[in-house]
């Protein structure tokens, strides 16, 4: 993973990928022959980036995925839930003033996590890859947008299966919605290894968790939700 980019650096991550995608997307059903299987449940023919500039979100408040941690923090409410755990947490802004009244744990990588133990010192902190997810529970564990960051998705996923909760909210960005339906990859995200469409990812959480609900918030992003029981 690239770190430390530069405004121009991201700029001419984003021009390539645009450029990849516009090839790709020339090629249309051929593409199949470069990636036969459906890959995290996205379909053959997709391109994954291989790598990926870091994105630090100490910087951003609820710009985005607002929506998602409204939801969260009406579920809790509704369920009388008492604590949640945030995977990957940026900031934590919306952690902190949606869900600032319950149990709250976020997990983050460096340099946020060190950022967030000093900014809000009263608050659980954990770092990335640091703990025991066996050793963790609270009764809703929120996971957004943070799975298309991940080189292996698959491997946050088992993190989670390894937790003990009552609920699970994931988000990512709805493909279709952001590039149309006939988008070969990668993503014009420079910090986002994939990105899935509806219907697959719904298809690929469902091999681990039980789908209560999916929804597609119409926000910035067009973020889609799935609501899921181990």
């Amino acid at each position: 993973m690239q770190t430390n980019a530069g405004p121009w650096t991201k700029r001419i991550w984003i021009a390539r990928r645009i450029l990849a995608k516009k090839i790709f997307s020339a090629l249309g059903s051929v593409n199949r022959f470069f990636h036969r299987d459906e890959q995290y449940g996205i379909r053959a023919g997709y391109h994954h980036a291989l790598t990926v500039l870091a994105f630090d979100d100490r910087l951003n408040t609820d710009e985005w995925q607002k929506e998602v941690y409204q939801l969260a923090a009406q579920i809790m409410v509704k369920r009388n839930y008492q604590s949640v755990i945030d995977i990957g947490c940026g900031s934590a802004y919306k952690l902190i003033h949606y869900l600032g009244g319950f149990k709250t744990t976020g997990i983050e990588v460096e340099p946020g996590y060190s950022w967030l133990k000093e900014k809000y010192p009263e608050r659980n902190w954990l770092l990335s890859n640091h703990f025991k997810p066996a050793e963790l529970e609270a009764d809703l564990i929120i996971c957004s947008d943070t799975i298309e960051h991940i080189r292996n998705p698959d491997e946050i996923v088992q993190s989670i299966l390894a937790m003990k909760s009552k609920l699970i909210i994931f988000s990512t960005p709805e493909r279709s919605a952001v590039a149309g339906q006939n988008d070969y990859g990668p993503p014009e995200n420079p910090s986002h290894y994939r990105e899935w469409n509806a219907p697959e990812f719904k298809k690929w959480l469902s091999q681990w968790f039980d789908i209560e609900e999916q929804r597609i918030f119409k926000d910035r992003s067009t973020t889609q939700v799935i609501i899921c029981k181990k």
